[in-house]
């Protein structure tokens, strides 16, 4: 399942929640939070996996650029993903 169709989804379990149906504006809004959310806990724990990367490879700096390179990739790339929804 691609992040839109998550999003969709919470949105979706959002309205059954508070049991009624919500507007398109409500629907947009509470879709805007959420991804707001997943980007800052995506950038959150990339930042925890570089230093981690880093700390745990520090006797081999190569691989641990390696690794943080590969990591920042990834991050850049799902925030990308992430900022389309919008």
């Amino acid at each position: 399942m691609d992040l839109n169709a998550r999003t969709q989804k919470a949105v979706r379990n959002a309205g059954e929640i508070v049991g009624t149906e919500l507007s398109a504006e409500q629907r947009k809004a509470l879709a805007k939070v959420i991804e707001g959310v997943v980007i800052e806990a995506v950038r959150e724990s990339a930042a925890s996996c570089g230093k981690a990367a880093q700390a745990c490879c520090s006797p081999d700096e190569d691989m641990a650029h390696k690794i943080s390179r590969e990591v920042k990739a990834a991050r850049e790339a799902l925030i990308a993903n992430l900022s389309s929804l919008r």
